[in-house]
């Protein structure tokens, strides 16, 4: 299946990508900042599949900055689309086959810190899955050092810094969705030492171990997640959040990206 979506694509891109970019739900905002850009729509692609979730455009955005070529997925997939473990990771494989070296996978999550805000912006550094898919997935084993490349881990964090941004780290809790968690999944996640949940990623950031590709995790902090926030939680919410967020979240991807193009 994938062969066809690599030709396809390597017709269209002049050079390799060095750094490849999964942007979470109502993140675009970098692409307006990227020079030489070609977007390509998921749906022009033979033999790929399309993005069906709100805030998930579905198109490739291919773009230079400080020279440096890179491609951003503007658009996941989700395990609770219905689709096989497989092609939730199938962006990674992409990146990988295009030859990209560095990967930043990021997402918009629920925050378990209640004395972190909204639109806080977390760097991960360990993940737990917490989707019960099956009894080898232990959820008290946490993911962590080996995962996240330290490299990236230590300009991420120099950029935050650099932008007087709360620095913030913590573990992501993956969970199947569609449906928000309830007040005591919030509990128990924050007795697990869980900072932030959502119902993507891992998928990713496993497979980039996988391949031995340098990696690097963000979360946006959208909402409070159930328990801690009063209001009931919806998905416009959480897009609207991450577009107030998106101009601080694309200047720190810009700043992370100045340095690897130097490093």
């Amino acid at each position: 299946m994938i062969e066809p979506i690599i030709k396809f694509l390597k017709e269209k891109i002049d050079n390799p990508p060095l750094v490849g970019i999964v942007l979470g739900s109502g993140l675009q905002k970098i692409a307006s900042s990227l020079d030489d850009v070609l977007i390509i729509q998921y749906s022009d692609i033979p033999s790929f599949i399309n993005t069906t979730v709100d805030g998930h455009a579905g198109e490739f955005i291919i773009g230079k900055v400080n020279n440096m070529d890179i491609i951003c997925a503007n658009g996941r997939f989700h395990y609770y689309e219905g689709l096989s473990y497989e092609n939730t990771h199938i962006i990674i494989d992409i990146f990988h086959m295009l030859g990209c070296q560095n990967i930043i996978t990021t997402n918009s999550s629920g925050c378990l810190e209640s004395s972190w805000k909204p639109g806080d912006l977390m760097v991960i550094d360990s993940h737990l899955d917490m989707t019960f898919r099956n009894e080898i997935d232990m959820i008290d084993r946490k993911y962590g050092d080996k995962y996240y490349n330290p490299m990236l881990y230590r300009i991420a964090i120099e950029s935050m810094q650099e932008m007087n941004l709360s620095v913030r780290t913590g573990t992501y809790g993956w969970t199947l969705g569609p449906t928000y968690e309830t007040k005591a999944e919030i509990e128990f996640m924050q007795n697990l030492d869980i900072q932030a949940v959502g119902m993507s990623t891992v998928p990713e950031i496993e497979r980039a171990h996988d391949l031995k590709i340098k990696l690097l995790g963000i979360a946006c902090l959208t909402n409070y997640a159930v328990g801690i926030s009063k209001n009931p939680l919806t998905h416009t919410e959480v897009i609207e959040q991450a577009q107030k967020s998106s101009h601080q979240f694309s200047e720190l991807i810009l700043n992370i990206l100045k340095k690897i193009s130097i490093s």
